[in-house]
């Protein structure tokens, strides 16, 4: 099974990846959505310096735009340049590591996440995006530790369930991926409908083999 195929071929936070990438994402790859540029651009508010708030606001909300349209490469740029200003910031790191996943630059994806995790290591969507970065380099024990606590960290990320899902599946421990895709299913929100599909053909699967 070609694991990048079904945890995000192009990465979590934006399908436009696939499309101008010739590559179709998978399911809970990383995504740009309204509502998470909207908490990234709070948490950039609180932590930037008075004297150039402005600037690296525009440079986040102007990285989030290209990143939603599927510039990745000036998205980056963009979240570099927060960086540049607050190294500390922790939303522009991790966008930055989505940029870096989504242009398939895996090793330093991982870098980039790995550093957010060293500054909130609170964080399950970054634990989740960092599991979604072992997969592509079938790193799998890796991925299962990293899928594993974000869900300890946040019962409730679906996304972190399907990634879980999917490894047990690979492995062939079936009660442990069914477990694993009925959470999915239990607080699944309907975000990715291809994930939702996924999960009931295979919990179809595994119970009727």
């Amino acid at each position: 099974m070609d694991l990048g195929r079904f945890l995000g071929a192009t990465g979590r936070h934006g399908e436009a990846a696939g499309k101008k990438r010739g590559r179709v994402a998978g399911p809970c790859a990383p995504r740009i959505t309204a509502l998470l540029v909207g908490a990234l651009l709070g948490a950039l508010l609180m932590l930037a310096g008075c004297g150039d708030q402005v600037t690296t606001e525009e440079h986040f909300a102007q990285g989030s735009e290209l990143a939603k349209q599927g510039d990745f490469e000036g998205a980056a740029a963009e979240f570099q340049a927060v960086l540049d200003k607050d190294p500390g910031n922790v939303s522009a790191m991790t966008m930055l590591g989505v940029t870096y996943y989504h242009l398939q630059r895996l090793d330093e994806a991982i870098a980039r996440y790995q550093q957010a995790i060293e500054l909130a290591p609170g964080d399950a969507d970054i634990h989740s995006n960092l599991a979604a970065a072992y997969v592509q380099r079938q790193e799998l024990d890796r991925a299962l530790e990293e899928y594993q606590a974000a869900i300890r960290l946040n019962p409730k990320l679906a996304e972190a369930h399907f990634g879980l899902g999917v490894i047990h599946l690979e492995a062939g421990n079936k009660e442990e991926a069914i477990h694993a895709f009925e959470s999915f299913q239990q607080y699944d929100q309907g975000q990715d409908p291809l994930a939702t599909g996924y999960a009931e053909q295979y919990l179809e699967q595994l119970r009727n083999p």
